[in-house]
């Protein structure tokens, strides 16, 4: 896996000094040429349908759901690890190369071209899945079906992001090369990391004890059920009434200031119940504390919520 990584890794270095050298311009622009201007209007439309599942917010919505499906916190930790690496790597490696966005009618898209950030997304994330259905207990034709409609949806995504004509095609080859080093790095700490129980690293064993925590919570807490399904309405949201990116910003803050909230009023009113068997004033006092905490944190982020979308519904 070493060697593969060396070789990837080379490979992108190579094409990173074609691009800044302009080596590959001609062709980028001949190809981008051809692509603008035979656009048809029904391939447009199943691009745009496809290259919004590696978009930030399906990505955040479908890990929200792996967490539920994934048998264990292993996965889920390193599925949510493959999203934050390939989102910085994304953004760093952007803003080194600097490299500008091809004309779009009369605009140029604000983020830098090189590499393109859906195809590295598209690479690491669904690659990584496919690499947990191929070790995973399914059968072997639910394997070969799971593994065929990822990899194909890793291509289509790139593929639209050339008949969107918002990428050169190194730009796409670039993210594509740079996703692969990323995935075999990332497989290679999950396999390195992957131990019985009683030899877990304290890290992954701390992390796994907070799944746990959030997992039962979920499954048995009401107010923690409402708090996630208003999260998801609220991203559902979010990605029809396109909000900026701070104010994306804003809401996962809110988010995870509500949610971690809740999790400490759960754990308080469980350790109150467990230590004092009787009803006592002072435990009342802890329980209706904590939960004010949470409603405070509720009432904030409804009317920061408001501020944010209202604005949005009154334009309609």
């Amino acid at each position: 896996m070493k060697r593969k990584i060396i070789i990837l890794l080379s490979l992108f270095v190579i094409l990173t000094i074609c691009v800044l050298l302009d080596i590959t311009g001609a062709m980028d622009y001949n190809i981008y040429n051809v692509l603008s201007t035979s656009n048809v209007e029904f391939l447009t439309v199943c691009s745009n349908v496809v290259t919004s599942l590696a978009s930030s917010q399906a990505i955040i919505i479908i890990t929200l759901i792996l967490i539920f499906l994934l048998n264990t916190n292993h996965q889920r930790i390193f599925v949510i690890i493959n999203t934050l690496i390939s989102a910085g790597i994304i953004i760093l490696s952007k803003n080194i190369f600097l490299r500008e966005r091809p004309l779009i009618g009369s605009e140029i898209l604000s983020s830098y071209s090189f590499p393109s950030g859906h195809s590295l997304i598209a690479t690491t994330y669904y690659g990584f899945l496919i690499y947990l259905l191929r070790r995973s207990k399914c059968k072997e034709e639910c394997k070969v079906i799971g593994t065929t409609f990822l990899t194909t949806l890793i291509v289509l995504i790139c593929l639209s992001r050339l008949i969107l004509n918002v990428h050169y095609l190194t730009d796409v080859v670039g993210g594509v090369i740079l996703g692969l080093v990323i995935l075999l790095v990332l497989i290679y700490f999950f396999e390195a990391t992957f131990k019985p129980k009683e030899k877990e690293k304290p890290l992954l064993k701390t992390l796994s004890y907070g799944f746990n925590g959030i997992l039962y919570t979920l499954k048995h807490e009401r107010n923690m059920v409402i708090h996630f399904l208003v999260m998801i309405l609220v991203i559902i949201a979010g990605i029809v009434f396109k909000i900026t990116f701070v104010e994306w910003g804003v809401c996962f803050v809110l988010f995870a200031l509500v949610l971690s909230l809740e999790l400490m009023n759960t754990a308080l009113e469980n350790v109150v119940d467990l230590v004092t068997e009787e009803k006592k004033a002072k435990a009342k006092v802890a329980k209706d504390a904590a939960a004010g905490a949470v409603l405070v944190a509720a009432i904030f982020a409804v009317i920061i919520g408001i501020s944010i979308f209202l604005p949005r519904l009154l334009e309609l």
